[in-house]
Formats: structure tokens, sequence, C-alpha cells
């Protein structure tokens, strides 16, 4: 813990603020958003309701249930590439309504 007054370095500031679990968590949603919206596409998009990501499982609403049974088809290789997308696996469920 720093001294009050002491000077600090910003970026290590901002290391310790995203690094709190609230923020994290937050931040991992967003992350994980984007990443399905680059690997998707942006056409993917208009058939989506919502996208959210929380503890490893990501819930997609759509709104074609033939997209729904496409995606599910190609689960696997989906949370794949948002994986890949992202760099790290993040996503272990794809759950889609």
């Amino acid at each position: 813990m720093s001294k009050r007054g002491e000077i600090k370095n910003i970026s290590k500031v901002l290391k310790d603020v995203i690094s709190q679990k609230h923020f994290r968590v937050g931040i991992d949603n967003l992350r994980v958003q984007e990443a399905w919206v680059k690997a998707m596409g942006e056409n993917i998009q208009k058939y989506v309701y919502t996208v959210k990501y929380k503890k490893g499982i990501l819930y997609i609403k759509l709104k074609s249930s033939v997209l729904k049974e496409e995606l599910i088809f190609e689960k696997n290789k989906v949370i794949k590439l948002i994986n890949e997308e992202l760099g790290k696996e993040y996503v272990k469920e794809l759950v889609l309504n």
C-alpha cells in the first residue's frame, strides 16, 4: 500500500484498479461481447437480441430459430473462434436461447 501523497505511475494505478474483481468482471464481459461480434460478424449480429457473459458461460439470445440450430451444430467451433479472438480461454460453454 502506498503512503498518502506518494506519486505513482498512472499505468500501475490503472492496473491496480482493473485487477479489482468487480471491475475485472465487467471488463471481461465487454471483451467477450466484442470478441463475439468480431468472430461472428455484423450480419449475425442483426439476429441477436442480447449477448451476456458470466463465469465462463456465454449467453446468446437470438431472433432466428434457424440461426440457433446452425450455431448449436457449430457450438465448439464458435467457442474456439471467440477464445482465439480473446487470446485466452474465457468461454467454456455457449448457451443459445
